[in-house]
């Protein structure tokens, strides 16, 4: 993006596009430009990328410091080889506003890639001035990394950002805002970048540049900004980053001390199949040491210290948006010193029907009468915590010494701990009605 300011002269954005610049101002004015003096423009002071993930849509918000002549300064903006909506192209003097008035916007007929503005100062001022604009082509995504205590009871969890430009443009010491959550546009914003002109989407346009501004971020370090901007949130990565074009780059976004983390061993056939599975639990509330908003989506992994500088992988999840108050589960496997066998001990046919159809009888309705023993061992050091789904089909009855919990019409649970170096053993029947026995 190319950008200078003409009073009697022009400024440049970038000192290297002195001589293009020249000869397209001398193409479009030959007698003026050949009388006035051109001067660089300083690089921009800052610049901000909010960024939507719904749709293929990033605003960008920078800053410059201007010097303007009294009379009618002319400001030349160019998006040539980027996908810079121009009709989103927003000018705005952020102080000394009531000196300067912008007067119109044209579009020369010799370029369909930049646009000049006429803006008239009462006098010799120097103003800081907000260019903001909507572009495509920039992207992010997230994920976490989980490194576990040695006893698995709490981790450092440490959130990054990537974020990939594709957009024509490079960002220098960029600050760094992700929007979670859907907006509500009828086009996408590559739609409109070949110049076209789309009257519905102003409005669109308008709210989102007030609402990404009523959330400005915070400075501190790679600290991360919530706040609720009615159907989604910005997140701001603290410190700026210089994110060049067809770059990715990878952004470290916050760093949790001390979350923690549930490990419950878990058997769940129709989940994680006949084995048990080591399940670690965190969740996105204010006791485990992160924020009061969602999270966004990503991918979760947990790693453990081998030693000797190295990590040992634990386990990962692809997990969606994270709401306020919600778990994320991650299968670390099978730990072979945590141990589950289940063995059916008894099988019985009861309560027999029969029905005929006038040539042959049948077995109409019947109950079958089980019983099961669960053996559970555990070779650790230290006592760990049992979750045991069983899942049953049908009408059926639960017999159990030990106090279990219906989850659902097919799911019965023991939850339990068992002490390091124990043995348990948990007996239970099932009757299970098939048939015209079956409760209606």
């Amino acid at each position: 993006m190319h950008c200078w300011i003409k009073d009697k002269g022009l400024i440049m954005t970038k000192s290297y596009w002195l001589l293009p610049a020249l000869l397209m101002f001398a193409t479009l004015a030959p007698s003026l430009a050949a009388k006035e003096e051109l001067v660089t423009l300083p690089k921009r002071d800052t610049v901000q990328l909010t960024i939507y993930n719904s749709v293929d849509l990033t605003l960008v918000r920078e800053t410059r410091s201007l010097t303007f002549k009294k009379g009618n300064n002319r400001l030349q903006f160019s998006w040539a080889g980027t996908l810079i909506d121009p009709t989103s192209v927003d000018f705005k003097p952020v102080n000394n506003a009531e000196k300067l008035d912008v007067l119109d916007t044209s579009y020369p007929a010799e370029s369909n890639q930049m646009l000049i503005w006429t803006i008239a100062a009462d006098n010799d001022v120097s103003a800081m001035v907000e260019i903001s604009y909507f572009t495509s082509g920039i992207s992010w995504s997230a994920e976490y990394h989980g490194m576990l205590a040695t006893d698995d009871s709490s981790m450092t969890l440490t959130a990054y950002v990537t974020v990939q430009n594709n957009s024509g443009e490079e960002y220098e010491d960029a600050k760094v805002r992700l929007v979670v959550g859907s907006i509500n546009l009828v086009e996408e914003i590559a739609g409109l970048a070949g110049g076209q002109r789309a009257a519905r989407m102003e409005e669109a346009y308008g709210k989102m540049r007030n609402a990404a501004k009523s959330a400005d971020a915070s400075d501190r370090k790679k600290d991360i900004v919530k706040e609720g901007l009615s159907e989604y949130y910005i997140y701001s990565v603290g410190g700026t980053e210089t994110i060049p074009n067809n770059w990715a780059k990878r952004l470290e976004s916050f760093v949790q001390v001390g979350v923690p983390v549930k490990s419950v061993y878990t058997w769940d056939a129709p989940k994680y199949g006949a084995q048990l599975c080591r399940i670690l639990t965190f969740k996105n509330d204010e006791a485990h040491k992160l924020g009061k908003e969602p999270l966004p989506s990503g991918v979760v992994r947990f790693y453990r210290d081998a030693g000797g500088n190295r990590l040992g992988y634990v386990g990962a999840i692809a997990t969606g948006y994270i709401a306020k108050n919600d778990e994320v589960k991650v299968n670390a496997g099978v730990d072979p010193e945590v141990t589950i066998k289940m063995t059916r001990t008894s099988l019985k046919k009861e309560n027999l029907s029969f029905a005929f159809n006038g040539r042959n009888q049948y077995l109409q309705g019947w109950d079958t009468y089980e019983t099961f023993k669960l053996e559970m061992t555990n070779f650790r050091d230290r006592a760990v915590d049992f979750e045991i789904n069983l899942a049953l089909n049908g009408d059926f009855d639960f017999e159990s010494e030990l106090a279990s919990t219906k989850i659902d019409f097919r799911t019965q649970r023991y939850v339990l701990k068992l002490d390091k170096g124990a043995k348990q053993e948990v007996v239970y029947k099932v009757r299970t009605r098939f048939g015209t026995n079956a409760k209606k």
